[in-house]
């Protein structure tokens, strides 16, 4: 039996090496910080140039007697009741479905039977007794193909007919029903949520690439169908994002402006994509666009009802009221907006004027806040040596910013004024970052989310309705969760399309670890 001394030193070589295990951990977190935000900086030099790649690739697909300034998206709208035979379109023009001859423009023909070869009761093989054909179209790089797919059902031609079983192909297809493939469905999605190719111009691509006609209501519904098909991991991507690592959501908002609205919003003029995206510390890097009718933040709230955690965010009040309704959650304001209001204010004041100005004292003040963590990041401070570091350095700069801003009497409606008063009302949540070194100082990592959306929205400009927006923002989520995690859009979509009901919802996550495996 082991003595109280050699129990007690047992003890404190298991407290060293748990300590150690800890250092080790945050020393990993601060190489996956500079890893994924590498990716983001390389992803935000990408946009910059796709805005202006998009805005030229859309012009390929309209018509040159078409303005790109006139165009609206046509988002996946709710079309299936305008589908009816003889209900007009938004145009004012009939739709009727029209049966297309896709037998001539066939390249391949499948055949699928059933897994029976025999009969189970007699050992006959089993024969033919009926076939169902099928026409899909899919996609191969820089090819478009018919495939027609015959199903063919097989009976025991021996057996009692009373007992006889008709033994049909197990279907393990989620997009039945149409000529919607796989490999078509991540096409269409590709080029309108990535790309931005608005989808009436997609289809006119398409029909001249086929032969035959595809309209903008037939790619409205195939993204419907694949936004529905998607709903298990866009679930699952906002689950993990309330269960990150680093218990850090940055969030931000940007408007949409939808054309069709129901009575009830019949008078509003805009709407609003809410992004939440995780922290650079966490492994699991994930963007989720929430579509609202308003700017409420109600809708948003029921979301992060069980969230403890800290937002990261602006100064909109709708996040004030997400803080009152849970308790577990708190704000960092942004300090990117708070200096901004001050260094706009110096902008409009030459040399000597800046230095006597109290804009320029405050501006000051917190310049050191962003030069202290400049320098953590150049010092590869793990999230507990950032916490110690601005706990020694932070206080002393808070109480003077407090000083200037509260001891100081600006002009009425002065820039100076208003400067002020916007950093009085975010000041509870604007040093929440001193005691978590998880937590930035700026929201620059949601805005960063924010801007593949914004430029998207320059070419489209509209969304056609509020389901459309949901769709859009369901399926531009996983696409953009696709691409910060380095992932193929178009193969991953193929792939989660073909194997969302055989694989388990953790492997077809765009951040799991088979996912990443297989690109």
């Amino acid at each position: 039996m082991k003595t109280n001394e050699e129990l007690i030193k047992e003890l404190e070589e298991a407290r060293k090496y748990i300590k150690q295990l800890q250092q080790e951990k945050e020393e990993a977190l601060v190489k996956l910080y500079e890893t994924n935000k590498k990716l983001n900086d390389a992803l935000l030099v990408i946009s910059t140039y796709q805005e202006k790649y998009n805005i030229a690739r859309t012009k390929e697909f309209i018509p040159s007697t078409e303005k790109l300034d006139t165009i609206v998206i046509n988002e996946v709208e709710e079309t299936i009741k305008k589908q009816k035979e003889g209900q007009k379109t938004n145009k004012g023009k009939k739709y009727n479905k029209v049966k297309f001859d896709y037998e001539k423009y066939v390249t391949e023909t499948r055949y699928i039977y059933p897994e029976e070869k025999v009969c189970p009761e007699c050992g006959k093989a089993l024969v033919e007794v009926s076939n169902k054909t099928r026409y899909v179209v899919e996609i191969i790089p820089s090819k478009i193909k018919v495939i027609k797919l015959i199903k063919v059902s097989m009976k025991c031609p021996d057996c009692n007919k009373k007992n006889n079983k008709i033994y049909y192909p197990l279907c393990n297809d989620n997009l039945t029903g149409s000529i919607l493939s796989p490999s078509l469905a991540a096409f269409i999605a590709y080029h309108k949520y990535e790309l931005g190719i608005p989808l009436e111009h997609l289809a006119r691509h398409i029909t001249k690439s086929v032969g035959f006609e595809i309209n903008k209501e037939n790619l409205s519904n195939y993204m419907a169908k694949v936004g529905n098909i998607l709903d298990p991991i866009f679930a699952r991507m906002k689950e993990d994002l309330l269960n990150n690592g680093s218990k850090v959501i940055h969030s931000d908002e940007t408007t949409l402006v939808v054309t069709k609205r129901d009575e009830e919003n019949k008078g509003r003029k805009t709407s609003y994509v809410y992004v939440y995206t995780s922290s650079y510390y966490d492994e699991k890097q994930i963007r989720i666009y929430d579509f609202h009718e308003s700017r409420s933040i109600d809708e948003t709230s029921k979301w992060l009802k069980n969230y403890e955690g800290v937002i990261e965010c602006d100064n909109y009040s709708g996040y004030n009221k997400l803080k009152v309704e849970n308790t577990k959650i708190k704000l960092q304001k942004c300090w990117a907006h708070v200096r901004r209001r001050y260094a706009d204010i110096l902008k409009n004041l030459n040399e000597k004027q800046k230095k006597s100005s109290k804009a320029y004292l405050i501006l000051k003040e917190i310049g050191k806040l962003f030069d202290y963590e400049k320098q953590y990041r150049k010092d590869k401070l793990t999230p507990s040596q950032i916490v110690e570091a601005r706990k020694k350095n932070v206080p002393s700069i808070k109480d003077r910013i407090y000083d200037l801003v509260y001891n100081t009497n600006p002009a009425k409606n002065s820039a100076l004024e208003k400067a002020i008063e916007y950093t009085k009302d975010c000041w509870n949540d604007l040093f929440t970052f001193i005691d978590n070194g998880y937590v930035e100082m700026t929201n620059n990592t949601a805005e960063r989310a924010v801007k593949p959306f914004v430029i998207q929205r320059k070419v489209f400009q509209t969304s056609g309705s509020y389901a459309g927006a949901r769709y859009t923002g369901k399926i531009f989520s996983i696409i953009q969760t696709c691409l910060i995690n380095n992932v193929n859009v178009e193969k991953y979509l193929e792939y989660v399309l073909i194997n969302i009901n055989r694989k388990p919802i953790e492997e077809l996550l765009p951040y799991s670890k088979e996912i990443k495996e297989l690109n």
